[in-house]
């Protein structure tokens, strides 16, 4: 009896072909392959299943992230998403607010890429200004993709004015930049009222139904480069109540207004600049403490008209452009060149070797 139980237990060991169970080709192949969903407490077995899933995904200890996942989210996933869905995204996990806040720190996101409108741009704009404090050196940049953008809302000035097509520029420390001015076209203007620090660069903007800019309140300053003005219903800038603007290489022409309108003690420097074809003046500036300065080799006002400067009311309008004549620099208005009064003043320097200014309008009693 113990001779054919030994006997019957022998031949089913040597006779049975099936591998056995702690095998790590087995369980890897089969029960623990890709779609099993079982446990194991087994030491071995768990040990070759960590060291098979950081071979595959080249797991890192220091940072507990699967790399090939987290490169594929970073550069394949994440840029295609809009700043909507991304903020989103944010509270769902730590790695998402990591995400969010990596966003944060460029300071920079595009129109239409992340966000589809400029509208919708300057609410963006808006609320990431709640959660942190941009700065004159380092501003939000808003990017404006080639192609046209349309400004199809409204806005109301601090006196109760409506301007159509005009982008309420809700917060200050915020720029502007297109790829170009014949890359980039705006269609409408911009609306400030006492936000500083606003910029807008390399592109053109244009608006039938209004002005191209508009900057209000003694807090208010601008800064535009690279921009050309053009085809507004009224004027191309206008800055009131002790606002400031610079304008560098810029382009103001066929405004049905004047290039550019000046009151209330506000301020402007306006470098390399030229003023065309405009319905009305080319510059304007009136009221006390008003002051313009003009600067630059490239700077002409021609063709306009109406004047190419006039200062009233004890506004003061200075050129520093010693190595060109004023005949160069100013020519060609349809009504006359230069006009002030009213205690208004043209002045300019006549050598480069003093910061003198001259007063050439009105013209001096003894010239």
């Amino acid at each position: 009896m113990n001779k054919r139980t030994r006997t019957t237990t022998t031949s089913n060991r040597v006779g049975s072909k099936k591998p056995r169970h702690h095998g790590t080709t087995h369980f890897s192949q089969q029960r623990y392959g890709k779609f099993w969903n079982g446990t194991t407490s087994d030491p071995e077995i768990i040990t070759v299943l960590v060291k098979r899933r950081d071979f595959a995904f080249h797991y890192d200890v220091t940072t507990s992230r699967l790399n090939l996942v987290q490169e594929v989210w970073e550069h394949e996933i994440i840029p295609f998403f809009s700043v909507k869905e991304l903020a989103m995204l944010r509270p769902t996990c730590r790695w998402c607010d990591e995400q969010w806040q990596e966003f944060l720190k460029r300071n920079t996101f595009r129109v239409p890429e992340q966000v589809p409108t400029i509208k919708e741009a300057m609410r963006v704009s808006f609320n990431l200004s709640k959660q942190k404090v941009y700065s004159k050196e380092k501003p939000l940049v808003v990017v404006l993709s080639e192609g046209e953008h349309v400004v199809e809302e409204s806005w109301t000035d601090s006196d109760g004015d409506v301007h159509e097509n005009t982008l309420d520029t809700t917060c200050s420390n915020v720029s502007f930049v297109g790829q170009g001015k014949d890359k980039t076209t705006v269609h409408g203007g911009f609306g400030l009222s006492n936000k500083k620090n606003v910029t807008v660069k390399s592109l053109t903007l244009t608006n039938l139904n209004g002005f191209g800019l508009y900057v209000q309140g003694e807090e208010a300053s601008v800064k535009i480069t690279s921009v050309s003005v053009k085809r507004c219903k009224r004027v191309g800038l206008c800055v009131l109540s002790g606002g400031s603007a610079k304008a560098t290489e810029c382009e103001f022409s066929e405004n049905g207004g004047t290039g550019m309108y000046m009151s209330q003690g506000s301020k402007g420097i306006i470098t390399d600049c030229t003023f065309h074809h405009n319905g009305g003046s080319g510059m304007y500036a009136q009221d006390e403490c008003t002051l313009v300065e003009l600067r630059g080799e490239k700077t002409e006002i021609h063709h306009n008209k109406a004047f190419a400067l006039i200062a009233l009311h004890n506004a003061t309008m200075n050129i520093f452009i010693p190595s060109r004549p004023i005949t160069a620099l100013i020519h060609d208005n349809k009504v006359r060149n230069l006009v002030a009064f009213n205690g208004g003043k043209i002045q300019s320097q006549l050598s480069s070797l003093s910061l003198e200014l001259t007063v050439i309008y009105p013209v001096p009693q003894y010239m």
